[in-house]
């Protein structure tokens, strides 16, 4: 089992360039941060945070699973019973509160 890499040594050694670099090429999570905080809608949410998991899986190089997952489990958020499911969840946790 690899060691936990701590993510200030790992990105110390780049120039500013590189940094920004990095910063565009990933600069769509925080896009997709921005429509989850502005949304008030439940599904809506779901439905971004769906969207934001399926290219972040697109990112990961390890193996094309994650990404089948992502995208099926989008595909039924997406769907009429997916909305239903969300909404239920989301009744059934404020009958908690």
């Amino acid at each position: 089992m690899e060691a936990a890499v701590d993510p200030e040594q790992e990105y110390q050694g780049l120039s500013i360039w590189e940094q920004l670099r990095l910063l565009s090429e990933w600069s769509p999570l925080l896009a997709y941060g921005q429509q989850f905080i502005a949304e008030l809608d439940p599904h809506k949410k779901s439905i971004i945070v769906a969207d934001a998991c399926e290219w972040l899986a697109s990112k990961t190089r390890a193996t094309k699973t994650d990404d089948e997952l992502v995208k099926l489990l989008s595909a039924i958020l997406r769907s009429p019973q997916g909305e239903a499911l969300v909404r239920w969840g989301i009744a059934k946790a404020e009958e908690v509160k």
